[in-house]
């Protein structure tokens, strides 16, 4: 489990914590899940100092409410990814869609292109919000439509895709950082004989 920072174009990894699925577990060992890791690494860099402007992840931590916890008790700013059937929409009637909108999607190389966006509204949730974004809404795509929920304020529909796209980099990040810290080149599942060896 890995923490990256974003600083201007620059990304950094943070902090790490070893992630033991169940099969793998000593006598010794508690098991925690991803989404557990992930809120205590954010509570590990909130204690060192470290000051968020704000927390973004995949659907994983988007649909964990143990996530949420930390990142409200902390008071954080967010923008994740949640699945598309999100259980805030399982109450049909109290769910409204807004207009398509477009807005032009950033890359790290710079480029740009037309993406669309659709708010989500949630009558049950004010502080909350939802938004639908993707490349073509004709085909709307798994791969090129993301559902995110953000407790960011204002009018956001030009910006959110733009801030959660930030992950995407991340990704790229952390690519680098485990090719020359050398973890690409081994299968990390065993801590023991594998990460704390090498």
């Amino acid at each position: 489990m890995n923490a990256y920072g974003v600083l201007g174009n620059i990304i950094f990894p943070l902090i790490f914590k070893i992630f033991k699925p169940k099969s793998t577990l000593q006598e010794e060992d508690k098991y925690k899940t991803k989404p557990e890791l992930a809120g205590e690494i954010i509570k590990e860099l909130r204690e060192k100092g470290f000051k968020f402007d704000i927390v973004l992840a995949d659907c994983l931590y988007g649909e964990s409410k143990n996530f949420h916890t930390v990142l409200n008790e902390l008071e954080l700013k967010y923008v994740v990814a949640v699945r598309s059937n999100h259980r805030a929409w399982s109450e049909l009637e109290l769910v409204k869609y807004g207009d398509w909108q477009t807005f032009d999607r950033l890359f790290s190389n710079g480029k740009e292109q037309i993406y669309y966006i659709q708010e989500i509204i949630c009558q049950a949730s004010k502080e909350i919000r939802y938004w639908k974004v993707t490349k073509d809404i004709l085909k709307e795509r798994k791969n090129t439509t993301w559902y995110l929920m953000t407790n960011l304020p204002g009018e956001i529909q030009q910006t959110v895709g733009n801030t959660y796209g930030f992950r995407n980099w991340i990704e790229y990040g952390i690519k680098q950082a485990k090719n020359e810290l050398g973890w690409a080149d081994f299968r990390l599942t065993n801590y023991h004989q594998q990460i704390e060896k090498w």
